[in-house]
């Protein structure tokens, strides 16, 4: 099966009450991959990043992204259906 991993985030944002999705650094500093794909959506003006902050454990790094407008009509798209 295959998953459509825009839609799939997209919809996360949009279901959250603050419209915002938030992606935490790993151990060994890398960045799990929904990193990179929340980066390209942000490119095509989808998101917008909202900050890169410490985690609730100091250790960690957490960078955050708001679903834009045109991100929501995206995905209103993509899912063939009103978000």
């Amino acid at each position: 099966m295959l998953v459509n991993h825009a839609r799939r985030l997209l919809k996360r944002a949009a279901e959250a009450a603050d419209f915002q999705i938030s992606i935490r650094q790993k151990s060994d500093l890398s960045w799990p991959s929904d990193h990179s794909r929340l980066v390209a959506l942000e490119s095509r003006g989808d998101f917008r990043r909202i900050d890169l902050r410490e985690g609730r454990d100091p250790d960690t790094v957490c960078a955050t992204w708001q679903i834009t407008d045109r991100g929501l009509a995206n995905l209103q798209q993509l899912s063939g259906s009103p978000v």
